[in-house]
């Protein structure tokens, strides 16, 4: 009776799930406009491998530029490290990392739409560790070049036409 009553919860909870919209993250559904796709920038950068490896995931056929189809054009990527905190002689202790890109979307028929992808993180400066922090540095850089990939998918998957 109680593995009845845990089954007909289970079902009831999937239906009220799928019928709210929701779906689970990294499930990239991207517009049928969206499908074929021309992808610009800087195609010599890992960000710019990236955001191709995701967008071929999402089922997305990437073409040369026709002049009918979609264009994604993927911006410079910026960084800049500022302090965070200092101790009592004023040594910088802790450093706050910005990083952020902006792209764009060109449909035929459409104005252009301009969208920015922006984080900060926070990293310790170990000054005795030299090349600890700058491994910690371009760790922090790449997860950050993920996560921002990740994002432009997420906020292309939410545009309506």
């Amino acid at each position: 009776m109680l593995t009845r009553i845990k089954a007909i919860a289970l079902l009831s909870l999937t239906l009220v799930l799928a019928g709210c919209g929701f779906q689970l993250r990294g499930g990239d559904n991207l517009p049928p406009e969206l499908q074929r796709l021309v992808l610009s920038g800087d195609d010599k950068t890992q960000f710019y491998r990236l955001v191709s490896a995701r967008l071929l995931r999402a089922g997305v056929t990437l073409v040369p530029d026709d002049g009918n189809t979609p264009v994604l054009t993927i911006g410079q990527l910026g960084q800049a490290n500022t302090t965070a905190s200092v101790n009592p002689r004023g040594d910088t202790l802790e450093y706050a990392m910005r990083f952020g890109t902006r792209f764009t979307l060109d449909m035929p028929d459409e104005p252009r739409q301009v969208f920015n992808v922006a984080f900060n993180r926070s990293f310790l400066d170990k000054s005795a560790q030299a090349l600890a922090s700058s491994r910690e540095q371009q760790q922090l850089r790449e997860q950050m070049e993920h996560e921002a990939a990740e994002q432009i998918l997420r906020q292309l998957s939410r545009l309506s036409f």
